[in-house]
C-alpha cells in the first residue's frame, strides 16, 4: 500500500496523462487554440495575398496619345500610335463606319443597319472584306492597320477617349446584335482583339480629336490574332466625348470606289478640259479658212 501511493505520487504514472505538471485536457485545448490560430494567420495571408493581385490585375492601362505625335503605347498585344507609321501610298484608305453621340458613344460596322449610335449612309458604314487588308512589318510581326479621326465639336475639349475596342471575323457581313454579352464582348463572330477582355474601362485610349484630317490613333492589330478563314472583319468600340462624329477606316489592298459627291468635281473638271478643247479646234478650224 505505501509503494502505490509512492508510485502515484512520485511516479511517471498521472492518470490525467499530464505533461509539464498540465492536466492533458487543458494541454490538448491549448493545442487546438495554437493550431487555429496558426489557421486563421494563414487564411489572412492568403486574402491578403489574393487582394494584392486583384489590386495588380485591375490597374489600369492608359494610353496618352495627346502628349506629341511621337506618343505610342501597347495594350493587349494592339500597339497604338499618335501618328502614321508607315510611309505614303503603302495602301489605300477605306471609311468603313461613322458613329456619334454624347456624352458617350458605341458602334460597329454591318451591311445589316445601323446599330446603336452608328449614322447613316453605308458608305461610311459598311462590311470589311478580310482578304482586302494590307498587312504591315513592325519589328518583325505582321499587322492589320485601323485608324480612328476623331471629330470633337465645341471651342474647347477636343479630346476623345477610347473605353472599347474589339475586334471580330465572320463569315457573314450583315450580323446585327443590338446587346452587349455580360462579359462585354458582343455576337459579332469570333473575337480576334478585346481592350478590355471581361468588360470594364480600366484600359483606356486618349487621343486629340480636332477634326483636323488627319488620324488621331493608329491602330495595328497582330494578323495571327484574326480567323483567316472568315470573311468578313468587325469592329466595334465605345468611348466618351462631346458630340462630334468619330470614324475608323483601315488600311486595305484596293481603292475604294468614291463617293458620288467626290466625283461631281472631277467630271465637271473632264466637261471643262473638253469643251475648251472642242472650242479651240473649232476656232483653228475658221482661222485656217
Amino acid at each position: 500500500m505505501t509503494l502505490r501511493l509512492n508510485y502515484d505520487k512520485y511516479g511517471n504514472h498521472n492518470k490525467w496523462g499530464a505533461e509539464n505538471g498540465k492536466p492533458a485536457n487543458k494541454l490538448k485545448m491549448e493545442k487546438n487554440k495554437m493550431k487555429a490560430t496558426r489557421i486563421t494567420s494563414l487564411g489572412a495571408l492568403v486574402i491578403a495575398a489574393g487582394a494584392l493581385l486583384f489590386t495588380v490585375n485591375a490597374q489600369a492601362t492608359v494610353v496618352d496619345l495627346t502628349t506629341s505625335l511621337s506618343a505610342t503605347g501597347n495594350i493587349n498585344g494592339a500597339l497604338f500610335f499618335a501618328s502614321d507609321q508607315q510611309p505614303a501610298g503603302t495602301g489605300f484608305i477605306d471609311p468603313f463606319l461613322r458613329v456619334q453621340a454624347s456624352p458617350t458613344e458605341q458602334g460597329y460596322n454591318t451591311d445589316g443597319g445601323f446599330p446603336f449610335d452608328d449614322k447613316n449612309p453605308h458608305n461610311f458604314q459598311h462590311s470589311v472584306l478580310l482578304s482586302s487588308l494590307a498587312t504591315f512589318d513592325v519589328a518583325g510581326t505582321s499587322y492589320f492597320k485601323f485608324m480612328l479621326d476623331a471629330n470633337q465639336s465645341g471651342t474647347s475639349n477636343h479630346t476623345f477617349t477610347l473605353t472599347q475596342l474589339q475586334l471580330y471575323t465572320a463569315n457573314s457581313g450583315s450580323l446585327l446584335p443590338m446587346s452587349l454579352n455580360p462579359d462585354g464582348t458582343i455576337a459579332l463572330g469570333n473575337l480576334a482583339y478585346n481592350l478590355n477582355p471581361g468588360g470594364g474601362t480600366t484600359n483606356s485610349v486618349l487621343t486629340t480629336a480636332t477634326g483636323s484630317g488627319k488620324y488621331d490613333a493608329v491602330v495595328y492589330i497582330p494578323v495571327s490574332d484574326f480567323n483567316l478563314s472568315d470573311k468578313y472583319v468587325y469592329l466595334y468600340f465605345a468611348g466618351q466625348g462631346n458630340g462630334g462624329f468619330e470614324e475608323w477606316t483601315a488600311a486595305t489592298l484596293t481603292a475604294p470606289i468614291p463617293e458620288a459627291s467626290a466625283l461631281f468635281p472631277i467630271v465637271g473638271l473632264l466637261a471643262a478640259i473638253f469643251s475648251t478643247h472642242f472650242l479651240r479646234r473649232r476656232q483653228m478650224a475658221r482661222i485656217s479658212k
